[in-house]
């Protein structure tokens, strides 16, 4: 590794200059803004700190990359660069998405189960009419996937009085969760559930999991939360269920096209709620207190944490 001052650290991310800005008032250094992968000029980068997409893109040009810091939680686009360059160290985002996750979940359970749409509407009309709501506490509520983030949502949601079930790769317990089942049985899993929410990211062993038959096992009119990534639900059995009642509703934050397609049928149909890849933005402020913690175990020659399991994908 080069010495410490002279390093260079690229920060390749669509938002670079607020990035910058939070990892400047912690520690001074030698900060490449670059927002943009086509404008890349600099081909001595060790350490990058960037969005999966842009540094693929630049990753030709980057012959001395060593280590990649991701700004998002999901490293996907970056996994064949891992297989390309064995000594590559890349690690993900963690500890930072769990509360924003939660709040968008819980935000929309309340929302629709409290009928706030709905009173907004008879506001704009004049009407003073009470509606029959549906709450929360005493449902049960399924988290695909029990990472970091899943874990925090089903925290939340035992304090929302859910009863919460879980699934994962493994199927090992995890506290707090009443009980964890293996991917493998993912239909059991959601068998009467009032809520399914997927947190899963994009990996070959994660595509379509959703389809007719799991949504199919779900209690009539329960909804479906998707913050992980889009390739989890086939779209059309979505579609179906919502058109036959089995779904009371679906809020979609991510697609497997993003934009969506202004043609695709998910913007017309209702009970459908999309919101365009804002879950969790990640917050500069506690993305350059990761990477800075990273940084120094690097300089450090310690183990990064995070490190991106290459078989795993995540």
């Amino acid at each position: 590794m080069s010495d410490q001052s002279d390093r260079r650290i690229l920060v390749l991310d669509a938002d670079a200059s607020d990035i910058v800005a939070a990892l400047e008032a912690r520690r001074q250094g030698r900060y490449v803004v670059v927002a943009d992968a086509a404008r890349l000029d600099t081909d001595d980068a060790e350490v990058c700190l960037g969005s999966p997409d842009l540094v693929m893109a630049a990753a030709d040009r980057l012959p001395q990359l060593r280590w990649i810091q991701s700004t998002w939680a999901g490293v996907q686009p970056l996994l064949p660069l891992l297989e390309r360059r064995p000594q590559l160290q890349l690690t993900g985002v963690k500890g930072i998405f769990g509360p924003l996750m939660a709040e968008y979940v819980f935000g929309w359970v309340a929302a629709l189960e409290r009928r706030l749409f709905d009173y907004r509407q008879q506001q704009e009309e004049g009407l003073w009419r009470q509606l029959p709501e549906r709450p929360s506490a005493g449902r049960r509520m399924v988290v695909l996937g029990l990472g970091s983030i899943g874990s925090h949502i089903a925290a939340v949601a035992r304090a929302f009085g859910l009863t919460v079930a879980g699934v994962s790769r493994t199927g090992k317990p995890v506290a707090g969760v009443e009980k964890v089942y293996p991917v493998a049985e993912l239909e059991q899993a959601v068998a009467g559930a009032d809520y399914l929410i997927s947190v899963v990211p994009d990996i070959p062993a994660t595509r379509e999991l959703i389809d007719a038959q799991v949504l199919a096992a779900l209690a009539p009119g329960a909804i479906l939360i998707n913050v992980g990534r889009g390739s989890v639900v086939v779209d059309d059995d979505v579609l179906a269920a919502l058109g036959s009642g089995q779904l009371g509703a679906a809020v979609l934050d991510v697609f497997r096209e993003e934009p969506l397609p202004a043609k695709h049928p998910f913007w017309t149909t209702p009970g459908l709620y999309i919101t365009p890849h804002t879950a969790a933005v990640t917050p500069p402020v506690a993305l350059a207190e990761l990477f800075l913690a990273n940084l120094a175990r690097y300089e450090a020659g310690q183990p990064l944490e995070h490190a991106v399991d290459r078989e795993r994908g995540y």
